[in-house]
């Protein structure tokens, strides 16, 4: 399976800025998914995204936005790929990892 509209996508990634300084790494930790298509994640990583497999790493370069001048990398490795459920795709977000909603420590759900 391929990334593509209406798949649940979980990741973990390093994101630097153009200077080079780490933002967020969470290579050592429990992947975070999204519903790909949605709009949950920064439109210039989720175009990075479309169509690599699961297993795969990538280094991607993008902008917040189409104004900004700004410049990102993210070193990013696909984890699992899954089809949404129709109430996923419904709300727009993948189903929460626990029936009551918590989170534990170092959960990133």
């Amino acid at each position: 399976m391929e990334v593509a509209a209406n798949t649940v996508v979980a990741i973990r990634y390093v994101m630097k800025n153009g200077q080079g300084e780490v933002l967020e790494d969470i290579m050592d930790k429990p992947p975070v998914e999204y519903l790909h298509g949605s709009g949950d994640i920064l439109p210039g990583l989720e175009k990075g995204l479309d169509g690599l497999p699961a297993g795969f790493s990538k280094l991607i370069k993008f902008t917040i936005d189409d104004n900004s001048q700004e410049t990102y990398f993210i070193n990013v490795k696909i984890d699992s790929i899954r089809a949404a459920t129709p109430a996923e795709i419904e709300r727009g977000k993948p189903e929460p990892k626990h029936a009551d909603n918590s989170c534990g420590p170092g959960c990133r759900c």
